[in-house]
């Protein structure tokens, strides 16, 4: 079963169509419960059937493992779109700087639970991405319609 346009994820030219996004943002908070400067933090997690070849090709798999185990510290163009209904309704959208933190393949039991639903996976490959949001980064980070 293919998801063809509830969400699509792009990290540089690496594009694909995952089963589940998971956009956190979040800020620490002093003692009296006013925000701390500098202190927000953002992440992703991507959870994808990687047997769903439709939805991210092999060589997208192997070049989101190349960006996961890279020695520099360079970081990605990110674009990920939510889609209203299977039509091109899009429903929000977020864009940012930032690099693969977490790469993580398996095959687990044919039914998982994510974000409080059953999904079925054939193999799971679930990325984590790290939002930059520095001085010289905040302003590309985007949540648009």
């Amino acid at each position: 079963m293919a998801t063809y346009n509830r969400v699509k994820v792009k990290i540089d030219s690496v594009e694909f169509r995952p089963s589940e996004v998971s956009y956190k943002l979040s800020r620490n908070a002093n003692q009296v419960g006013r925000r701390v400067g500098d202190s927000v933090v953002g992440r992703v997690e991507i959870d994808v059937d990687a047997s769903i070849l439709d939805n991210i090709p092999q060589a997208a798999q192997i070049e989101l493992w190349k960006m996961a185990t890279e020695s520099k510290d360079p970081l990605h163009k990110v674009e990920i779109t939510w889609y209203l209904d299977e039509a091109d309704k899009v429903l929000h959208a977020v864009e940012f700087m930032g690099w693969v933190s977490g790469f993580e393949v398996g095959n687990p039991p044919a039914e998982v639970q994510t974000g409080g639903s059953a999904v079925q996976f054939k193999n799971l490959l679930h990325i984590e991405l790290t939002v930059v949001v520095d001085e010289s980064n905040v302003s590309k980070h985007k949540f648009t319609k």
